[in-house]
């Protein structure tokens, strides 16, 4: 945990992600949000990778966050179906239901660049207070 002693490292998530396609920027993305910062960073990756969303569509897709503690599974709203809840339960996982109507997991703000047509996609998550901005 984070506790102030001698001669120990602050725990730290920090996640500054470059992803390159053929040597080249693809995607950029960053997240504050403490413990959730890598559950946030991952999710936006994979949905741009392995679900081919835009920038934008990545970041504000639902998402899910499991840590060592509490032993469970935090989700926002509409990001798990009943049939994969029930599914997980009966593996043994179990759920954070409170407040779950209300519940943000991570913010994430990032670009996205289509190197062929020289674009830059930027994308700022609504669930904080930022902008995405071009010059």
């Amino acid at each position: 945990a984070n506790s102030i002693q001698p001669e120990k490292r602050m725990l730290s998530s920090m996640t500054p992600t470059i992803i390159l396609e053929d040597s080249e920027p693809f995607i950029i993305i960053g997240s504050p949000g403490g413990s959730q910062i890598i559950t946030t960073v991952l999710q936006v990756v994979l949905n741009c990778i392995d679900f081919d969303m835009n920038i934008r569509e990545a970041i504000e897709a639902q998402r899910i966050h499991h840590q060592w503690m509490p032993d469970s599974i935090f989700y926002e709203p509409g990001a798990l179906t009943e049939e994969v809840k029930k599914e997980l339960t009966e593996m043994g996982y179990r759920f954070w239901d409170a407040d779950v109507e209300t519940r943000i997991i991570g913010i994430a703000e990032g670009i996205m660049i289509d190197q062929k047509n020289k674009i830059i996609y930027g994308a700022s998550d609504p669930r904080g207070g930022g902008l995405a901005a071009g010059y």
